[in-house]
């Protein structure tokens, strides 16, 4: 786990007529030019703020959307202009390199190759634009991208105030025992490892979203059609004979056969082969919450079903609501939780996905390190 006191921090930094690059995370759902879900905008502010109270010269925005191949207009950091102008109440220049606007927001960093591939040139670029870089995504620090990673290398560096929150917030060895996790993935593959830290590092681990099915496979179990992964059925053998006592899994589902056949509270070793679990059922969420109720920390991470689709929701609605009732900190982390979630209050709400879960499992951010002394 970092050290905060070698954190070359924001408040530290020489800012008055400086140039300062702020990487943001403006990784935000967007549909038809429409920003569904403004809670990294929002988060970002602090920083911004504080940036101009000191007197920066002029500040570089930028963040990546999405996953474009090349330039793809689909992902343009556009529609963000407006609704900085009115958070920030300041103009926002678009890409324009050669504005006098106090702040610039740039396009899509990704249409750019360079920019996941680590590229020094790439990176180099960008540090023709100013003389201070400020990292506030911290939901993008466990990546190795050319402006996460590189960049900083390049330039006085430091963490912003949004950074700095995320890592007092996620150090799993400050927080009060018993801790629970909930684990609501829908594969486990790319986040195997990082279970395996958790199940280590805390009390109990909830699982749902379909991570479950895995796990069902190397016992014997029948899923019916819902989504598993072959070739990690002998690791989870492994992992539950290692774990057994920590880890909690739904015990019914709710799901569909066909198009007009729903299926509510099927017991989780009566799955119908022809069956898609999407959701757990009442019984598993009666479960968890006598599981949740005498833990002092509750960190959740992933929905436990398919809560885009109604009645698909309930789950993650139910236990959301008592989650939040509890005296417990209650941590939320990953874009879809914190979606799924929003209408509840939680003591902590993470802007971070995979960069969250690597933290709370000890795992070093690059995009952290390299803002260390």
């Amino acid at each position: 786990m970092l050290k905060s006191l070698m954190l070359r921090k924001i408040t530290d930094a020489n800012l008055k007529g400086k140039k300062v690059f702020i990487r943001c995370d403006f990784n935000v759902p967007i549909s038809r030019g429409k920003i569904l879900d403004e809670f990294r905008i929002i988060s970002a502010l602090k920083t911004i703020n504080y940036v101009l109270k000191k007197g920066a010269k002029q500040i570089i925005l930028a963040s990546h959307l999405g996953r474009p191949e090349g330039i793809d207009l689909k992902y343009s950091l556009k529609p963000l202009v407006g609704r900085l102008e009115k958070l920030l109440r300041k103009k926002v220049a678009f890409n324009d390199f050669n504005s006098s606007n106090k702040i610039i927001l740039l396009e899509n960093l990704r249409f750019d190759a360079g920019e996941q591939k680590g590229s020094k040139s790439f990176a180099l670029k960008l540090s023709k634009l100013a003389d201070v870089y400020i990292n506030d995504a911290f939901g993008t620090s466990h990546r190795k991208d050319a402006s996460v990673y590189v960049l900083p290398k390049l330039l006085p560096s430091y963490a912003g105030f949004l950074v700095i929150q995320e890592l007092e917030n996620l150090n799993i060895k400050n927080m009060k025992k018993p801790i629970v996790a909930i684990f609501g993935a829908a594969k486990i593959k790319d986040k195997l490892p990082l279970l395996k830290k958790l199940l280590i590092n805390v009390d109990k681990v909830i699982l749902a979203g379909a991570s479950e099915f895995t796990f069902f496979k190397s016992f014997g179990l029948d899923v019916g059609k819902s989504l598993y992964e072959e070739e990690l059925i002998k690791e989870a053998k492994s992992l539950f004979k290692k774990y057994s006592t920590k880890m909690i899994f739904p015990v019914d589902f709710n799901g569909k056969i066909d198009e007009h056949r729903t299926l509510i509270g099927i017991p989780f070793d009566q799955i119908p082969k022809s069956m898609y679990c999407y959701d757990v059922g009442k019984k598993s969420v009666k479960l968890f919450k006598v599981v949740l109720k005498d833990a002092s920390t509750i960190i959740w991470n992933g929905p436990l079903g398919m809560f885009e689709k109604k009645p698909y929701d309930k789950s993650t609605n139910d236990l959301g609501k008592f989650v939040s009732g509890l005296k417990a900190k209650t941590i939320i982390c990953g874009g879809d939780t914190v979606s799924a979630l929003k209408k509840y209050k939680f003591s902590y709400v993470s802007t971070g996905g995979g960069a969250s879960l690597k933290l709370l499992a000890g795992d070093r951010l690059p995009g952290v390190e390299v803002l260390i002394d």
